[in-house]
């Protein structure tokens, strides 16, 4: 109970027979405020060490676990525990979130932003628990017991080989290059961006390799290819015009402006403005990759091959290091030679129509 001091008021917070924090307070009201406040912050302290980590906690040391992650999967998973930390408060007791929590939580999410939304922090949020469970004595994981909100995704756009070609005729020859990286390989954006002359490119052997770190893990993994021959004559070229001598990045920026003479990181324009240019839908890079799988089918390629090439993480992992099965790839990717497929879709056409 608050005491009279002069002309103040003393607080005199206690819990359980234990005395905690005083403050001399201008009125009884504002020391009646700090004791209710201080026997609180008793209170969820002791349930805290009764029944676990709280969440604010569990965020911290989940994101300095994240942190080997690339920058963009870690800025997805601090946005999502920004989410629940705004949910549920830093003091919640992470046992204490229950399925029944977790999917009030998705449901909210699906409204207020969207189920697609929801459903990418239900898989951050899975993974999360799953860490807390090997590593921070976390016991269950609830977003295992949700359920995925229903939505209907929109098939992702996949360009025709009409439009590639369009693309490709009005390209300059240094941006020709640069399609060459993409259509030649598969890969995704940020892999060509990451290039360098010295250690992913081998002129002798004809071979390319490339990085992700797209694993469970977070850490990079590395694959090496065959050059189909487009590529290696594409990349021969840009080795013997490139603009920055000791530059080690292959692909550099060499437009006026704060990037100039470093490696790109992004060149949001450059698919839009080719794209304009010919006269066709616009697409990304991220298409590009999905035309190559899409051509790879086409020409009888098998399912496990194409995923080789794509390094997905349902290919078999005993396969990491690609140099050792690059004979039997050799071929395959001969068959990426797209003047090849527009020149052979070409008959097709002329054949139909006589």
């Amino acid at each position: 109970m608050p005491y009279k001091e002069g002309k103040n008021w003393r607080a005199t917070p206690h819990y359980k027979k234990e005395r905690l924090k005083t403050k001399l307070c201008n009125t009884k009201k504002e020391a009646q405020e700090h004791e209710r406040a201080e026997r609180k912050r008793a209170k969820n302290k002791e349930r805290r060490l009764r029944k676990g980590m709280d969440l604010m906690s569990f965020c911290t040391r989940y994101l300095d676990y994240a942190s080997r992650y690339a920058a963009k999967v870690y800025d997805e998973k601090k946005a999502v525990t920004k989410r629940i930390l705004a949910t549920w408060g830093a003091d919640m007791i992470v046992a204490e979130i229950t399925p029944e929590l977790a999917q009030q939580y998705l449901d909210t999410q699906a409204k207020k932003r969207s189920a697609n939304a929801a459903n990418k922090d239900r898989k951050n949020l899975l993974a999360m628990w799953n860490i807390g469970k090997r590593f921070m004595g976390v016991e269950s994981n609830p977003w295992g017991e949700t359920e995925k909100c229903r939505h209907d995704r929109e098939p992702q756009y996949t360009p025709a080989s009409e439009d590639v070609l369009k693309v490709l005729m009005v390209a300059t020859r240094k941006e020709r290059v640069f399609l060459d990286a993409y259509l030649q390989t598969g890969a995704r954006r940020s892999e060509i961006f990451r290039w360098t002359w010295v250690d992913d490119i081998n002129f002798e052997r004809r071979e390319y390799r490339l990085s992700t770190r797209k694993t469970k893990d977070g850490n990079i993994q590395y694959d090496w290819f065959p050059m189909s021959q487009d590529l290696y004559e594409s990349l021969k070229w840009q080795w013997e015009n490139r603009t920055f001598k000791d530059s080690p990045y292959v692909f550099v920026d060499d437009q006026p402006g704060p990037h100039y003479g470093k490696p790109y990181k992004e060149r949001r324009r450059f698919m839009a403005g080719l794209c304009k240019r010919a006269g066709v839908k616009k697409f990304g890079f991220h298409a590009l990759r999905r035309f190559v799988a899409s051509v790879l089918a086409d020409s009888g390629k098998s399912t496990k091959t194409i995923q080789r090439i794509l390094r997905h993480q349902n290919f078999a992992t005993t396969e990491r290091y690609l140099h050792n099965i690059n004979n039997d790839l050799k071929n395959v990717f001969e068959s990426l030679s797209f003047d090849q497929v527009f020149n052979t879709e070409e008959q097709n056409k002329n054949k139909n129509s006589t």
